[in-house]
């Protein structure tokens, strides 16, 4: 919702990833994300879009994630957890501090993109009104 050219890109399969993925070149960046254990999926994606020049961004658990030697640039959560359930808590800070960033570089644009959703929303009652 920030930028107009933003793809979410979902690994159901192989296959897709590719096609999802398959014009990226050197004006791209690929943002992926992986923690243990990792997907194959998104390690080779990371491979593909190296091979074309794009800028890849990983976000995984440690500096020896299959993730790393891929990226360009390599941002760290570390999961330790002891249980069976994994807390998504530090990955999801470093997203949010990242769409952070790019909102308050891009302050005025999105605050007049968010300005004309509210609109349409209101326009077409997407949400009930108390």
């Amino acid at each position: 919702m920030i930028r107009d050219n933003v793809r979410l890109v979902q690994p159901t399969s192989s296959s897709e990833v590719f096609e999802q993925i398959l014009g990226i070149g050197q004006r791209d960046v690929l943002i992926a994300i992986s923690f243990p254990r990792y997907s194959g999926k998104i390690v080779n994606a990371l491979k593909y879009a190296r091979s074309r020049e794009a800028t890849v961004i990983a976000l995984t658990d440690s500096v020896q994630s299959p993730l790393a030697e891929h990226a360009n640039h390599l941002l760290t959560a570390q999961s330790d957890m002891a249980s069976f359930v994994d807390s998504l808590v530090a990955p999801l800070s470093i997203i949010d501090a990242l769409l952070v960033a790019v909102t308050q570089r891009r302050g005025e644009e999105v605050r007049e993109r968010f300005d004309r959703l509210e609109r349409v929303w209101d326009e077409y009652d997407v949400y009930a009104k108390n």
